[in-house]
């Protein structure tokens, strides 16, 4: 059921008119209906793999909860204990959280390790398995491993993290597991977040879904401006950079694209994964503000970011932000990671000590962000290329701070600002021959081709003009991109236009709605091969 059908257009009014309708003790209770509805109409065989993350996380998490109070019921016991001293207490109740804490990590380990291993059976399996036949084919054998012939669940890699996070969340103490299992289901599956996310906390939106909602009519205005901002940024705008991106990565070796033709489509690759993905998200976002669920953001302007750090920092907010505090933060700190800094330090190294590890941490995480992304070793690649930017600009600071005092930098000034801004979009789209390339051999010689094949003379001799658009269209092509990133540095600089229209006269913003409605209708990409459902990161 895509979002910009009609059967979806049918299917969120009817649910929405019933949303409102029912008592208000029902609204989760319809909430989880129509997310299991709208999963199953996309294939109900698939079903099994959302049920299985749900029930077995919500078991885990019951778990947990359980030895979570045991302990604490135990621990006031020790603390109510007149008889025993202060040094004897304190190793009673050091013992006694050593005893929980392992107990709870094996509890974890169970139900973060059955969901994963699920997930990378479904994604990643027949990766593994194309790598090892390369490897019996060298070692001149006849033993082929055949390929597993299944379906990517909707979802999985969203709800997946999402649900593990949950337990994480319950082994740290942070939230308490959910008693019901059909409102912890509603949590998994809500509707319009399982498409491409963002990966929500429980703590900050599982009251939500399960609060009661009042209708509210600026709630439904300011809900309904956005899906029509995420639909124009999706039809208009990435759809229409898509066909010049298509072409030139499709063609490349049949038509023998280079230089700038190369890099030029790889840019607006970064803008038509930017317009398409937080379209996207836009949609999701309006629909749950429209039922009163305000969704954690997930884009904030990332193309006004100064270094690749700060970019990942903007893009995809909520992937970033599992990864940090799941991942990253616990390597970081972990027991290796401490070993490391104090070998570091008996070298007399402090700087080192505090540096490496956290570079290391970080240059791991990029590399299974990368991997996240798909089972391909480009992907791998796009990882490892992220990481190193990250972790040497981290690395590289002194340095840079000593570069930047040398020339007299002055990092507040505009145009050091710019640069930087500059700089990052070269970084990002470089970046993305890897992830948009149809294999990692494929990016190498695009690669190539682009410094080998110097031809600037493209840019003036109507050559992209051949690129699948017409030269109006690659003209309002460029005209949209300009808008995009314009109304980005607004709101960057705190103008929001959305309240902007909300406070016009009823007659201004409907004239507004309508001229955007049909800007959708007359210039939205309904060509040979369109199809609204296929979102990018829907394929993550």
């Amino acid at each position: 059921m895509s979002l910009f059908s009609v059967t979806f257009a049918v299917f969120l009014v009817i649910t929405g008119i019933l949303y409102f309708s029912v008592p208000k003790n029902f609204q989760w209770v319809l909430l989880l209906v129509a997310s299991y509805v709208f999963y199953a109409w996309a294939d109900w065989r698939l079903l099994c793999f959302l049920v299985f993350a749900t029930l077995s996380t919500f078991a885990v998490g019951r778990w947990l909860q359980s030895l979570n109070d045991k302990y604490a019921l135990e621990n006031a016991d020790l603390k109510a204990n007149k008889d025993m001293d202060k040094k004897a207490l304190q190793d009673a109740k050091k013992s006694l959280k050593d005893l929980y804490t392992k107990k709870k990590r094996w509890v974890l380990v169970v139900g973060v390790v059955s969901n994963f291993l699920v997930l990378a059976t479904v994604k990643y399996l027949n990766f593994a398995i194309e790598n090892l036949n390369v490897i019996f084919s060298y070692a001149n054998t006849d033993f082929e491993l055949s390929f597993l012939n299944i379906a990517l669940p909707l979802g999985i890699s969203f709800y997946t993290f999402q649900s593990v996070g949950y337990l994480i969340d319950i082994y740290r103490g942070k939230v308490k597991a959910d008693r019901n299992i059909f409102k912890y289901a509603l949590f998994v599956s809500y509707f319009p977040q399982i498409i491409q996310g963002p990966i929500g906390r429980y703590n900050q939106l599982a009251s939500q879904l399960y609060e009661k909602h009042e209708f509210d009519y600026t709630r439904v205005k300011f809900g309904a401006q956005l899906m029509l901002w995420g639909i124009f940024k999706k039809m208009v705008i990435a759809d229409r950079v898509a066909v010049v991106v298509n072409q030139v990565f499709n063609n490349f070796y049949a038509e023998n694209y280079g230089g700038f033709i190369v890099f030029i489509a790889a840019f607006l690759y970064s803008v038509q994964i930017y317009a398409d993905f937080s379209g996207g998200i836009d949609v999701i976002s309006g629909i749950s503000q429209i039922f009163g669920i305000e969704l954690a953001e997930n884009f904030r302007r990332p193309f006004m970011a100064k270094s690749v750090a700060e970019f990942w920092q903007r893009w995809h907010i909520t992937l970033g932000a599992w990864m940090r505090d799941y991942l990253f933060y616990p390597l970081a700190l972990s027991k290796p990671f401490n070993n490391m800094a104090k070998k570091l330090r008996k070298f007399g190294s402090n700087y080192a000590a505090k540096i490496i590890p956290t570079c290391l941490a970080s240059f791991i995480v990029f590399i299974i962000i990368g991997v996240w992304h798909g089972s391909s070793w480009k992907y791998v690649a796009y990882g490892i290329y992220n990481a190193v930017f990250v972790s040497s600009a981290t690395l590289l600071e002194p340095f840079y701070e000593k570069c930047r005092k040398f020339f007299r930098v002055k990092p507040e000034r505009f145009s050091f600002r710019l640069f930087q801004i500059i700089r990052t979009i070269l970084i990002v789209t470089i970046g993305r021959y890897f992830s948009r390339a149809a294999s990692f051999m494929t990016a190498m010689s695009m690669y190539k081709a682009t410094l080998v094949q110097w031809n600037p003379w493209v840019l003036f001799n109507g050559k992209f003009f051949e690129l699948g658009l017409d030269r109006k269209n690659f003209q309002f092509m460029i005209l949209m991109i300009v808008l995009l990133f314009l109304l980005d540095f607004l709101k960057e600089k705190g103008y929001n236009l959305r309240e902007t229209i909300a406070r016009q006269g009823i007659v201004f913003r409907w004239i507004i709605y309508i001229f955007a409605i049909l800007g959708i209708i007359i210039f939205g990409m309904y060509g040979e091969g369109f199809n609204a459902s296929s979102f990018i990161y829907q394929g993550f």
